[in-house]
């Protein structure tokens, strides 16, 4: 999801064009993308370093290459492009930044015959896909020895696979964990969270921390909203799902309801979670917790890796740690994978250049800049990332590398937006409390009939 942007790399930039020469892959690696947007303007930003080697063609190949973001993000990936140059000799690539509308002008490239050769994609990667615009990925891995779930598990595989073709290999990855206040926990006398808590033990602790005075809350033990990653993760932790496996809408089944019941309880019964009047009230949207948090007005909050910049001047101590468990491990995740199209003229030389730089190698630039989580499990796993330079106030990263392995994939089919839609519209009463759960997952579920016919 582009809208909750990914972490430092938060400003708006111009679309930019940059040109490394670059060369031809190396057998053990592997792909990756990010979230992106339209066109642009350009200026040389060639440069070079190391890679790796490669049995790739002597032939001269141009390739073009399209990401979103910030100029942070177009630092960061012209760093990694300068990587490939050794391994890639006999490569060009033509880095093109498109800030804004990114999915609209990336279609109007590829109506246009213009499509670039490697594409960044995240949520429409199977918007793409089902219009026959990527090519199947799966076999490029196998060629290079690259086991995809061993490299960059099973989950993140998922979220960019449809029957049984990967159509982007995962590249950022950034786990979703909980971000904790110690000094909240600390005058409470509550024992900071570690990954072991079940749901009633997430729940005596939220209302632990949960301060009130005079009949208002002025401390809340946690919070989340309306957005997809709160109330999923909890259905996935039940064994709940959106789809089942035959694609059919599943939303009102036993262990969805459970799931948003007791999550929404929270809210309603324990009052240690802000409703959305307590958020309108704060002059934030339902599903904004992050200000609440860096305001010291709560305790924890689930949130991503781009919450660690907005917290650098944060008044008390804080840490991070993986989420608690239900029946099931489940954690979000927002992330991007490289894709190739099928429109391009040189489809091996631009699966060459995805493996490189979804490989360990390719990806240290992400890890070392503090841009975002890098996707490649090996990556995460070492000191490259665990201690990276920018992290001078000692944050615990492995709580993020512990949850890369339990990340799971929601439907991102080509009626995703129309997904979220229906959640959105059929869970507001729900959420304000003038609707049970089982009513507005009902109105989900018929709605979601209607579309999957």
């Amino acid at each position: 999801m582009k809208g909750k942007k990914s972490l430092f790399a938060l400003g708006v930039a111009g679309a930019m064009i940059g040109t490394l020469a670059l060369a031809s892959c190396s057998p053990g690696t592997s792909a990756g993308s990010s979230p992106g947007t339209s066109a642009g303007t350009s200026a040389d930003s060639s440069s070079g370093t190391s890679a790796g080697t490669s049995g790739g063609t002597n032939e001269h190949v141009d390739l073009t290459m399209t990401i979103w973001g910030s100029d942070v993000d177009k630092k960061v990936y012209t760093e990694r492009l300068a990587l490939a140059q050794k391994a890639l000799p006999n490569i060009t690539v033509k880095l093109v930044q498109i800030s804004d509308n990114y999915d609209t002008k990336l279609q109007t490239m590829i109506a246009g015959g213009q499509s670039p050769d490697v594409i960044m994609t995240a949520e429409a990667v199977n918007v793409l896909s089902s219009k026959g615009q990527l090519e199947d990925l799966g076999p490029a891995l196998q060629k290079r020895s690259i086991d995809p779930v061993a490299t960059f598990g099973a989950g993140s595989v998922k979220t960019y696979s449809t029957g049984g073709h990967l159509w982007g290999v995962p590249d950022r990855a950034g786990a979703m964990v909980l971000y904790y206040n110690k000094d909240l926990f600390d005058k409470a006398g509550v024992a900071y969270p570690d990954g072991s808590w079940d749901w009633q033990q997430f729940r005596d602790a939220a209302k632990k921390l949960t301060v009130s005075a005079n009949g208002k809350t002025t401390t809340w033990g946690y919070a989340a909203g309306d957005w997809w990653p709160w109330y999923m993760t909890w259905m996935y932790q039940n064994g709940g799902r959106v789809l089942d496996d035959n694609g059919k809408p599943v939303v009102n089944s036993p262990e969805n309801v459970a799931a948003l019941t007791f999550y929404n309880d929270m809210v309603l019964k324990d009052h240690s979670a802000p409703s959305p009047q307590n958020y309108a009230d704060a002059g934030l949207k339902n599903g904004q917790p992050d200000p609440l948090f860096a305001q010291g007005k709560l305790a924890m909050e689930t949130t991503g890796f781009w919450n660690i910049a907005s917290l650098s001047d944060a008044t008390f101590k804080w840490g991070v740690a993986p989420l608690w468990h239900g029946k099931d491990k489940a954690v979000p995740a927002f992330g991007s994978a490289l894709a190739v199209s099928s429109q391009s003229k040189h489809k091996e030389a631009a699966e060459d250049l995805v493996a490189f730089l979804t490989s360990d190698e390719g990806e240290t630039p992400i890890a070392t800049s503090g841009l975002d989580i890098p996707s490649n499990i090996k990556l995460l796993k070492s000191d490259t990332f665990l201690k990276a330079p920018w992290n001078k106030g000692g944050i615990d990263l492995g709580a993020f590398t512990d949850s890369a392995e339990s990340i799971y994939s929601p439907p991102l089919v080509p009626e995703w937006n129309q997904i979220q839609k229906a959640f959105t519209d059929g869970l507001d009463a729900t959420w304000k409390g003038q609707a049970s759960v089982a009513d507005g997952l009902s109105k989900v579920q018929s709605t979601l009939e209607g579309i999957f016919k």
